[in-house]
């Protein structure tokens, strides 16, 4: 691409009509000061974590809904508050908030944990949990000491997209956190987990889900009507006058609502939308920039992963999907036979296991940690991406041409 056509595209977009004033309005972060149509869950919740301010361990919470449902917005704008006004009562309360998601392993789970509650700032180095070169158990035992040391220090730990924890390294860092008090003589520690699994507890050591779901919230998806008026409001922040007109809202709504509720995709509508617009150097968003808009979120990129991956990486894939009981062993074994059978020299072990941690971070598989009783835990590898897609990506690749795609 030439420069002159870069120019060009950055002079545009420098020239062009502004037709969203305020765009942190529309991202995945903003956390407005009103939440509409949440006010009995963030009562519940407010209710639960009040004893807080009377130097009382709140009971730990368990948050379930699907995406877009608010529930990490409510938890959000509840412990905010609860935060200034223990501040203005003089009462050390500490929220560590971390995404089990985006930490992606268990260690940096508790590094992040750490950092949150600022243990690595402490001059004490035997308390600090450094970003390698700990246990599991070590770092979770600093934590633990820290608080002991602070003596009054109330915590209430958040752990968003909590099931994604379990699934990647099993149970035992909410097992070691809500057993915690018994030992403790100083401080405490609350957990708060949200996840979008309704099953999410069958995961658990029972014991860890007695503890965990000491009480329990369940967020419901949106109405249409409902998802009407959320972005009615948000268009009152986001946009100029004039932009938005009451049907591409409806439109919106309408399409999100469709499907499971979620006013994160509702608001991921009308922000693609108005940015086509701009493009466009138009006054106003239409109705077709929504259509457009929708065509563009859903392409599937699974699909052009897929395709535009390496051989190895394809054959990996294939022997996921072959596995019968999807352990790595097992997965690495299919690998290996199927390479015999496109005459590619096979990677080894250590390198698949790298291939598939990077599936997973994808999106294309899920690796799950199943509890075996005595006989401890296994992985279970599936693929997430539906069979049809995988045979249109990989149908027209020459060195997978030997292998029966409908198998």
């Amino acid at each position: 691409m030439s420069d002159d056509l870069l120019d060009s595209i950055f002079e545009k977009a420098v020239s062009g009509r502004t037709l969203i004033k305020n765009r942190r309005t529309l991202t995945i972060d903003y956390v407005p000061d009103k939440l509409p149509f949440r006010d009995e869950e963030t009562k519940t919740i407010a209710q639960t974590l009040s004893v807080v301010l009377k130097g009382a361990r709140p009971s730990n919470l368990l948050l379930f809904g699907k995406p877009g449902t608010g529930k990490t917005a409510v938890i959000k704008n509840v412990v905010q508050r609860l935060h200034q006004k223990a501040k203005e009562l003089g009462i050390e309360v500490t929220v560590p908030f971390v995404n089990a998601k985006t930490a992606n392993t268990g260690y940096k789970v508790l590094y992040e944990i750490a950092e949150n509650m600022g243990i690595n700032r402490e001059e004490e180095k035997k308390l600090q949990v450094h970003f390698t070169g700990l246990s599991m158990g070590e770092a979770t035992d600093r934590i633990l000491d820290f608080i002991q040391k602070k003596k009054k220090l109330h915590v209430v730990l958040i752990i968003d997209e909590v099931d994604s924890l379990v699934d990647k390294n099993g149970d035992d860092i909410l097992y070691n956190f809500t057993r915690a008090n018994e030992q403790m003589s100083g401080g405490f520690i609350s957990l708060i987990g949200i996840s979008n699994s309704l099953t999410f507890k069958d995961k658990l050591d029972p014991r860890v889900r007695s503890s965990l779901s000491e009480e329990e919230m369940v967020f419901n998806p949106y109405k249409v009507e409902q998802l009407q008026k959320i972005l009615a409001e948000r268009a009152k922040l986001a946009f100029n006058d004039d932009v938005v007109s009451s049907a591409v809202i409806n439109l919106c709504a309408a399409m999100a609502g469709r499907e499971n509720g979620d006013a994160r995709k509702a608001i991921d509508l009308l922000r693609v939308a108005a940015e086509i617009a701009e493009r466009e150097r138009l006054d106003s968003v239409e109705e077709r920039h929504v259509r457009f808009a929708l065509e563009k979120i859903e392409k599937d990129t699974n699909y052009e992963v897929l395709k535009n991956s390496t051989t190895h990486t394809k054959i990996v894939i294939l022997a996921i999907m072959k596995s019968k009981n999807g352990n790595t062993g097992e997965v690495y074994d299919v690998y290996s036979s199927l390479c015999n059978n496109f005459e590619h020299e096979p990677l080894t072990q250590r390198r698949i296991t790298q291939i598939i941690s990077e599936l997973d971070q994808l999106g294309l598989i899920t690796s799950d940690v199943v509890s075996k009783g005595r006989y401890g835990r296994s992985q279970r590898i599936k693929i997430t991406v539906p069979t049809l897609t995988v045979r249109e990506a990989f149908k027209d690749d020459p060195s997978l041409s030997t292998l029966d795609l409908a198998d």
